[in-house]
C-alpha cells in the first residue's frame, strides 16, 4: 500500500509565524485565484468534469468512512424509523443513517468554513455574488 501525500499545512509545508488556519486559508485563496483562471479559459462542464476526476468517489469515501464502524443506539421518532425500514429495505437501515450523518457533518463543517473566511476577510461583497450568479445561472437556489 503506497503511503498518503502529506496533507496541506503538514510538517513540509511549516512556514515560521504562519499558522496553520493562515495557511489552510493561503491555500485555499489560491486553489480559488486557480478555479478562476480555469473557469474564464473553459466551459464550466470542462472544469467541473476535471474537478469531479481528482475528487475521491462516493465509494471510495464510504469506504474509508465504514472501514471502522462501532454499533451505537439512536433514539427516532417511529415514524422516521419505519419511513427508513420502507426506503432501505432489510439491512440498509445503519447505512442510511450513516450516509445522512456524514452529509450533515459535511454540510456543518463547510459552513465552520465559510465563518471562518467571513471572520478573515468578511461577507461577499454583493457583486461578487451577483457575478457568480450570473456565471453559474443553472446553480440557483
Amino acid at each position: 500500500m503506497s503511503p498518503k501525500p502529506e496533507e496541506p499545512g503538514g510538517p513540509d509545508d511549516e512556514q515560521p509565524g504562519v499558522s496553520r488556519p493562515a495557511l489552510r486559508v493561503a491555500t485555499l485563496s489560491e486553489l480559488e485565484a486557480a478555479l478562476q483562471r480555469a473557469l474564464d479559459a473553459a466551459s464550466r462542464e470542462e472544469v467541473l468534469d476535471r474537478i469531479a476526476r481528482v475528487l475521491p468517489t462516493d465509494s471510495q469515501v464510504r469506504a474509508e468512512m465504514h472501514s471502522n464502524v462501532r454499533k451505537v443506539s439512536v433514539s427516532m421518532p417511529d415514524e422516521l424509523a419505519q419511513a427508513v425500514r420502507r426506503r432501505t429495505g432489510a439491512g440498509g437501515f445503519s447505512r442510511y443513517v450513516s450516509d445522512a450523518v456524514q452529509a450533515r457533518i459535511q454540510h456543518d463543517l463547510l459552513g465552520d468554513l465559510l465563518d471562518e473566511l467571513d471572520a478573515q476577510y468578511g461577507p461577499i461583497p454583493p457583486e461578487m455574488l451577483e457575478d457568480a450568479r450570473f456565471k453559474w445561472p443553472d446553480e440557483q437556489p
